[in-house]
């Protein structure tokens, strides 16, 4: 009974401090596009959560038809600045990714491949 009653105090002390701590600043933003059927569009980043630096830039095309082995996609950022990459089929998926190297305002970070009418936009915030 000591021994379970000291656990629990342990584990309530640690949850608190977790909970005191300021968040670990990983996973910038993400977001999907969400529909029963059809294409799955997303994009993430990687970096600084609250950071108008968020990294890398990831995006995806998560069932494109079977004989695309490659698509345009464009990335804007919250400016307006837009980046034209080239994904290429990986594991099923249409996958590409960018490092920006420059900073991004508050807004939303969106991908859009050619050939889907999807568009996936992730909020970006900077609180710097």
């Amino acid at each position: 009974m000591i021994r379970s009653l000291r656990t629990l105090a342990v584990g309530v002390t640690a949850a608190a401090l977790v909970a005191s701590m300021e968040a670990p600043a990983q996973a910038a933003a993400s977001a999907c596009t969400h529909h029963l059927s059809g294409p799955q569009v997303c994009i993430s980043t990687t970096g600084e959560s609250g950071s108008a630096n968020p990294g890398t830039v990831w995006t995806s095309w998560t069932n494109p038809p079977r004989d695309r082995t490659h698509a345009t996609v464009h990335i804007t950022e919250p400016d307006g600045f837009t980046y034209t990459l080239t994904a290429r089929r990986h594991n099923g998926q249409l996958v590409a990714s960018v490092v920006p190297g420059r900073l991004m305002d508050n807004g939303k970070l969106c991908a859009r491949f050619q050939g889907s009418s999807r568009t996936a936009c992730a909020q970006i915030i900077n609180r710097n």
